[in-house]
């Protein structure tokens, strides 16, 4: 039986199309949105076709925090730990504002493939060579993935709040010396790296007492 000019034109699906079809459904309509139905719509392809390739919603989740973190590339190990973790720290903030719900996806799935594993394998070697002990490693770099990803669902919130029509209170009404409604989120991120940076040199420290 011959296909018809309609099939013979169809790109041929791999997890490298299905992954990339699911960013763009992500990035036009959110995670909310994102369901296998309109995906397999998305490829142009039966759903029975879709889940050969993929089980279902949490591996193709898994796969779309993988291709995300593929884009973040090890920082200078020639450089001090501190600048070294502040790079891979920006560079995680800032993919995961690139790609909209990314932050959401990496929270509820479990860093276990090849490119997030290769990330935490990164930041491991940054707190190894800041001098902590092997047994402080996994729960500084723990903080590390809990503070970027918190930080960016908290961003997320505010840019929500950005097309919200109600009055943020003002200063005098909250009784605040800082005016809540609008943080410098760079700023508020770097206040926050300092903070962990300061913390971790104090650990280090306390080996040698």
């Amino acid at each position: 039986m011959m296909k018809t000019s309609h099939e013979s034109q169809k790109k041929p699906i791999d997890l490298s199309v299905i992954v990339q079809a699911a960013l763009t459904l992500l990035q036009e309509e959110g995670l909310a949105q994102l369901t296998m139905r309109k995906l397999a719509a998305r490829l142009d392809i039966k759903g029975a076709s879709l889940y050969w390739h993929i089980k279902n919603k949490n591996e193709l989740l898994s796969l779309i925090a993988d291709r995300i973190c593929k884009e973040i590339k090890p920082a200078n190990d020639r450089a001090a730990w501190e600048e070294a973790f502040v790079l891979l720290s920006d560079q995680l903030r800032q993919t995961l504002l690139k790609y909209r719900d990314s932050a959401v996806i990496l929270a509820e799935t479990p860093p276990v493939t090849p490119h997030r594993l290769e990330l935490m394998k990164n930041i491991s070697g940054i707190f190894k060579s800041a001098g902590f002990r092997d047994k402080d490693v996994f729960s500084a770099s723990w903080m590390f993935n809990n503070y970027v990803i918190a930080f960016v669902l908290e961003e997320y919130r505010f840019r929500q709040l950005a097309g919200d029509d109600r009055e943020p209170l003002s200063v005098k009404e909250a009784e605040l010396p800082f005016d809540i409604a609008i943080p410098d989120m760079d700023t508020e991120f770097r206040f926050g790296l300092n903070a962990l940076i300061e913390g971790f040199r104090g650990i280090i420290a306390k080996y040698d007492d």
